[in-house]
């Protein structure tokens, strides 16, 4: 998932540094079991699932009060399930064992180990990987139909809005995915004037195999010139949507056009109705979670981001670019990105016009050339990890000599 990508593209810049240690929280078991010990250059490692362990009997209270959070001036759902006090008391340790000079929280769902980090005197970077306030209104607000799903969707909108207002302005320093989020959360917190942009990046020498065609396919896939990928966390709802436009409008027109097309849907947590379509259509192939990406992406001929919905900027349209392989996206899906369309990518925004993108990709052998090569220099010079790290040591330098 882009969350994951971007964690990792912070945590190897801010290993430049010195030392960095890792506290992660997670909410499933299965989150553990693939997680190594110890990722390379890491000087602390430190996992927790809130799941583990039987709570206690205040933790068993906690959660009831926390059920109503429409009633706390800052309650948020999705905060709530990544908070325990156990979890907030080895945070505690590992902060005064460590004693960090900078701690990054990574998004929004943390806000609730703030004043644990706050007891330490270090800087605190809030990194923004949406401007999530914005995001909630767009993607739940056309949804809520009857009068109480909009009263839960406007309430939980202003608590979102308020956590984050508060986050920013507690923040010694906010990193934003786009100048299009840091003019949202500029608007959201009223000239919060430590924001910086820190764009999404990839390490672009990890996807040279694939743009220069020594990747293997996967050995399970037969090889078909014709393939269409979409890689994505379909946990997240606009993700979910996305399919679910490629699913039953774009495939169906582009095997009209073209019988033997094959689509790709690779990421962590399909939906059913994802899994029921592959059981019908040979032709549609859900992966679900893949170790790695690039045998993936070295079977496709084209790229998709159909999605309408979302904030921050797609890690898989960058991957995608480093990894030579042609884009057609809609607008929202390009949002954020220095792109141009024609020159980097196909920019459409109904079902008709990514068909018709698709399918001059599949038809216009120069046209794909010509995109990959403007959106591999784009991605080399803009949005490699080299570049991005020279804003990262920027911000963090100016935030230490400021202390």
């Amino acid at each position: 998932g882009g969350a994951s990508l971007r964690n990792w593209q912070n945590i190897n810049n801010m290993m430049k540094f010195g030392p960095v240690a890792v506290f992660s929280v997670c909410t499933r078991p299965h989150e553990l079991s693939h997680s190594p010990k110890s990722p390379p250059g890491i000087a602390v490692w430190s996992i927790h699932n809130i799941k583990d362990g039987q709570p206690s009997l205040w933790e068993k209270i906690e959660c009831r009060l926390r059920q109503l959070w429409w009633l706390r001036i800052r309650g948020w759902s999705q905060a709530d399930n990544y908070y325990k006090d156990s979890v907030a008391q080895k945070l505690d340790r590992a902060l005064a064992d460590f004693h960090p000079h900078l701690v990054v929280f990574e998004e929004l769902c943390l806000y609730y180990y703030l004043p644990v980090v706050k007891r330490h005197q270090c800087c605190i970077i809030y990194d923004a990987h949406n401007a999530e306030a914005f995001v909630y209104r767009e993607i739940y607000k056309p949804t809520a139909k009857d009068f109480k799903s909009k009263l839960k969707t406007s309430i939980e909108s202003a608590r979102i809005a308020s956590i984050e207002r508060d986050f920013v302005h507690q923040a010694n320093q906010v990193w934003a995915c786009s100048e299009q989020d840091a003019s949202l959360l500029q608007t959201l917190c009223r000239k919060a004037l430590h924001i910086h942009v820190v764009p999404n990046g990839v390490d672009i020498a990890y996807y040279d195999s694939v743009r220069l065609n020594h990747h293997s396919h996967p050995s399970e896939l037969e090889p078909v010139p014709l393939t269409l990928i979409f890689t994505a966390n379909f946990k997240y709802t606009p993700n979910e949507l996305a399919a679910q436009l490629l699913l039953y409008k774009v495939y169906p027109r582009l095997q009209e056009v073209y019988p033997n097309c094959r689509l790709l849907l690779v990421g962590i947590s399909p939906t059913q109705d994802m899994q029921k379509a592959a059981e019908k259509d040979p032709g549609i192939v859900v992966t679900g979670e893949v170790p790695d990406i690039r045998p993936y992406l070295s079977a496709a001929s084209a790229v998709i981001v159909p999605l309408l919905h979302g904030g921050g900027t797609r890690l898989k349209i960058l991957e995608a670019f480093a990894a030579g392989r042609p884009v057609v996206s809609t607008s929202k899906g390009a949002e954020g990105l220095r792109v141009r369309d024609g020159e980097h990518l196909l920019i459409g925004d109904s079902a008709e016009d990514l068909v018709s993108g698709v399918c001059r990709l599949w038809s216009e052998t120069s046209l794909g050339q010509k995109l990959t090569h403007s959106a591999y220099e784009l991605v080399r010079t803009t949005y490699s990890w080299e570049t991005i790290g020279q804003r990262v040591e920027q911000a963090s330098r100016e935030l230490l000599c400021n202390r």
